[in-house]
This record gives structure tokens, sequence and C-alpha cells, in this order.
């Protein structure tokens, strides 16, 4: 068991539960172990960016050369390392987070997310460090937002004539390169939480809080959203329905499969894909491999069966031809391409090739975090209520990597089955976790 390192990086509170010694030994402990020389740093849009990376710069010794390429989406990390030759990246966000948090992603030189080994090794060298008499400090360069630009603009080689699109970026890092995107390939399009304060990232808004984009479409138009660091998109069709990774994933998939782009037949996803998801694949003779839940997991399976795409529900989608990460602004040119490709809209594609079954998520805020017996005891409890109720469908109940919350999902064939089963499941876990 990690304690810094979740799914997605280490996260908190900044002067909270997220320290200037926590991220000052991390960083002095990523130095022994992984012996960088030069890190690219980019930041989203919360006031307490350049704070931390003030601090990660007083673990690092005077020896190490700190890039600061300012507000960039995630997704750009592993173009600037492989443009610029840095041997290691440190993404200052908390993706779809509230402001209040912050927190850090690392990634290793071939443009990855650090392996749990990794992350274990740097935890338990962080006790008995010293920080280095002499510190480095950063350097400013705006030559990241053009190498990226540059790696996304190329990608634009289908006609963008009948699509209408709005855009909400979240306030968040996606914000200055995808205006500057759509307006030089003549889109229309509008964009929505454009304006970062500094404070706003993801305030109602975003690919977690969709329905300020739902409520901005006029009839035909669709909608992108991205997350705060823009790892994640979640799609709105022409008649309002949301889209989520599911869909995106299954669309690209068949653009992919059509083009003789996928590699294998292999789609990989998470348990927390949709049950209507699974069938699809099947139907289209596809080999599905399925992860625990973490874009991370979702990558290292790619590389272990060769994959060209996957991704989870949430929006996190990897297209590994092009990068080995999620990046919500690839994922977004990808299914405009494969929707132009098909020439059909993203409402006629759902409804001609996914059925999803109804699901309802609910997350559960708690100050202790059930442990694994306890995660154990609560799926006892769901499997005995599963054959009372005779659920036709299924149920998840894990820990979040990100927040301190656990997270219910309840599947079935239609919506009255999913709402009874689900506030039956939550009364029951309420109950046991209280004693």
């Amino acid at each position: 068991m990690k304690k810094y390192f979740g799914t997605d990086g280490i996260r908190g509170i900044p002067n909270e539960n997220l320290t200037k010694e926590i991220v000052s030994n991390v960083a002095c402990s990523v130095e022994e172990i992984l012996k960088p020389t030069s890190v690219a740093v980019i930041l989203d849009t919360r006031n307490s960016s350049v704070e931390i990376l003030d601090w990660i710069c007083e673990g690092f010794s005077e020896n190490i050369e700190v890039i600061n390429y300012g507000v960039l989406p995630s997704g750009s990390m592993p173009v600037l390392l492989n443009h610029f030759g840095h041997n290691l990246g440190i993404i200052i966000s908390a993706s779809h987070n509230p402001s209040e948090y912050n927190g850090i992603k690392l990634i290793d030189e071939n443009g990855s997310k650090l392996q749990d080994e990794i992350e274990l090794a740097i935890e338990s060298n962080i006790e008995n460090i010293s920080l280095p008499n002499t510190h480095t400090s950063f350097k400013e360069s705006q030559e990241g937002f053009k190498v990226y630009f540059e790696f996304l603009n190329q990608l634009f080689d289908f006609d963008l004539t009948s699509f209408d699109l709005v855009v909400d970026s979240a306030n968040g890092s996606a914000y200055k390169i995808i205006e500057k995107l759509l307006d030089v390939n003549d889109f229309e399009f509008n964009i929505i939480a454009n304006n970062p304060d500094g404070k706003n990232i993801n305030l109602d808004s975003g690919a977690t809080n969709i329905d300020n984009l739902i409520n901005k479409l006029k009839n035909g138009q669709l909608g992108a959203a991205f997350d705060g660091d823009a790892d994640r998109l979640i799609m709105v069709d022409e008649s309002g329905t949301t889209c989520n990774g599911d869909v995106l994933i299954l669309l690209i998939a068949k653009y992919l499969s059509s083009t003789n782009q996928l590699k294998n037949d292999v789609v990989v996803s998470t348990v927390m894909s949709n049950f209507g998801f699974k069938n699809s694949i099947e139907k289209n003779n596809f080999k599905n491999i399925e992860t625990a839940v973490g874009d991370k997991y979702v990558a290292e399976a790619m590389v272990e069966h060769n994959a060209s795409i996957g991704g989870e529900q949430s929006g996190h989608i990897i297209i590994s031809d092009k990068l080995p990460v999620g990046d919500g602004l690839l994922t977004l040119i990808y299914s405009l391409k494969a929707l132009s490709f098909f020439k059909t809209t993203l409402v006629q594609f759902r409804e001609d090739n996914i059925e999803e079954y109804p699901q309802k998520l609910v997350n559960l805020e708690l100050n202790d975090m059930p442990n694994i017996q306890q995660i154990k005891e609560l799926e006892t409890i769901a499997k005995l209520l599963a054959e009372e109720k005779e659920l036709d469908g299924r149920y998840l109940i894990r820990n979040s990597g990100t927040e301190p919350m656990l997270r219910v999902l309840v599947e079935a064939r239609d919506e009255d089955s999913v709402a009874e089963f689900s506030n039956n499941l939550i009364n029951k876990i309420k109950n046991f976790l209280q004693t």
C-alpha cells in the first residue's frame, strides 16, 4: 500500500495534507532513485501551482535543470520530453479535483506514468532523506506551447465543415491552446469556462460537471468538455445526451479498425466500463482486455498487449500510436476524425452501435477509508443483496485513488432496478461502516 501516491500521482490541499516537506522530500527521493539531469514541468491554472514548483526545486540539487513550460494540458508532456530531450517530466495539477487541491504527477523519459514499484521505492526512501544544501531553481520557456500546438495541428486532415462545436475547457490547462487550434482550422465553435482566475478550475464546469455545457448547447451542436489538466474528454451528442469514454473508445476503435490501424483488434478498458460497451466490443469482433481503474493500468495493459486504443469510462483515452498517455485534445481530434470518416453524427453512431445499461455511481465522502478486509466484507454484503434481489446487472465497490471517497457503482437493465438496488446497497454500506 502506498502512502502518498494514488492512482494518478500525489494530491492534497497545499499547506494542509500536501505540505512543502512532502513535495520537497519526494523530489529529493526522485533525484536519488531516478537520477534525472533535466526536468520538464507543466502546470494547470491553480493559484498554488508555482508555489509547489518552488517546493520541487528545493528538493532537487543544483545539478538538475528544471524548465517550466507553463500552463499546458498534461498530454503535452510526452511531446515535450521527446522534443527537448528531458529525462523526467513533472505535471503540477490535481486534474478534476476542486481548485483548493493540487498535486504532482511524475512522468518517465518515455512519456509514461511511473510504475507502482518505482513509486513505492520513492516513498520508502523519503523517511530518512536529507534535502540538498544548495538546490536548483527553474527557468521559464514558451517553446513547449509551440511544439505541442504543431503536434496537434498536423492531425487536422479531415473535413471540419459539418461540425458546430461548443467546448468547455473547465477554466483549466486547455484554455489557451484549444481556442487557437479551433480558430486556425476554421471550426464553427464557441468556448465556455475559458477564463481561469486561479480559483475557478473545474468550478461548475468541465468533464465532471457536464450540466453547464448541456444547458449551453443548441439543437444539433456537439459538446466537448475537458477536465482541469485536459487528460480526459466527455462529449455531448447533438441531442444533448452525454457520451462518456465508453462511447468514444468504441467510436475511435471502429475508425482505427476501418483504417487498418487497430493492432491485434485489441481494445483495453477498465472494470468501470458499461456492460453494453463490452457487448458492442464483442459484436465488432474486438478483443477486450479489462484492467483495474486508473489510466496508468490501462497504459500498462496496452503495452503488454500491443494495443492501439484503451481508456476509461471517465474519459481518459490513450491512442498509443500518438501518445503513451491520455490527452483530451487528441481524443477530441480523433473523435471528430472518426465521425467525419463515417459521415455520421455522434447521436447516430451511438444509436447504431451501443446500447448502454443504466448506471448509478454514488460517491461516499469518508474520513476513514475502508481497508482491504472491509472492502471484501462490503462485497459480500453486495453479493448477498444481489442474490436476494436477483440483480440483472452488476455492482462495483472501490476506494477512490484520487479523493477520500468510496465509489459504489450499480448497473442493471432498467432504471428502476438500478435505483432500488443502489439505494439498498448504500444503506447497507453506511450501516456497516458506522458499526
